[in-house]
């Protein structure tokens, strides 16, 4: 499991590395940094991490004093626990849940807000499919997890085989009456 959190540390410390690229005005600097990110995922799943390469900043561009007086520092988000998995089509995976994007290093102040699954491909661990919370709209309470549309047809998140074990690292929030639950599950 050592491995695997090292992998997701490293992928949501690139990831936050992107977002503070994008308020850099840095585009060149920007694109690298979002090829890197977007290569720790297989194909297809890399198209749903919420980050692409730009031709230009857009609305984003900030003049240098804006940057000066203003810094936009993203932190990598929170991960609060991490599951593994005996998987029939991927053998070992294991999912890291995740706090939203973060400007705060205080975990308390965040939920658990996506999940992403990490697989061996080819001898590197990559992500290989991603789920976030499913709110329900006319009720606005969290009733469980959502797959992405990206994920491979073959990654059912509702079976995602024999629960091996979870390491928990950080307790998150529980303002929306779910994550504290989830994370004291094991699964």
């Amino acid at each position: 499991m050592e491995k695997v959190k090292e992998f997701i540390l490293k992928f949501l410390n690139k990831e936050s590395e992107c977002w503070n690229r994008l308020h850099s005005n840095e585009l060149d600097a920007f694109n690298q940094e979002v090829r890197e990110f977007r290569s720790m995922a297989i194909e297809g799943v890399e198209k749903g991490l919420g980050i692409s390469e730009r031709t230009d900043f857009g609305i984003f561009t900030r003049t240098e004093k804006e940057i000066a007086d203003n810094p936009i520092t993203y932190k990598p988000r929170h991960l609060y626990k991490l599951s593994a998995y005996k998987n029939e089509i991927y053998g070992d995976i294991w999912v890291a849940y995740v706090s939203s994007t973060t400007t705060d290093s205080d975990p308390k102040a965040y939920t658990i807000f996506e999940a992403f699954m990490i697989s061996e491909i080819e001898d590197e661990l990559r992500i290989i499919g991603t789920m976030i919370k499913y709110k329900n709209r006319s009720t606005m309470k969290v009733e469980g997890w959502k797959a992405s549309v990206y994920n491979p047809s073959d990654l059912d998140i509702k079976k995602l085989g024999e629960f091996i074990e979870t390491e928990r690292y950080l307790e998150p929030g529980n303002r929306d009456g779910f994550s504290l639950d989830e994370y004291l599950k094991d699964k």
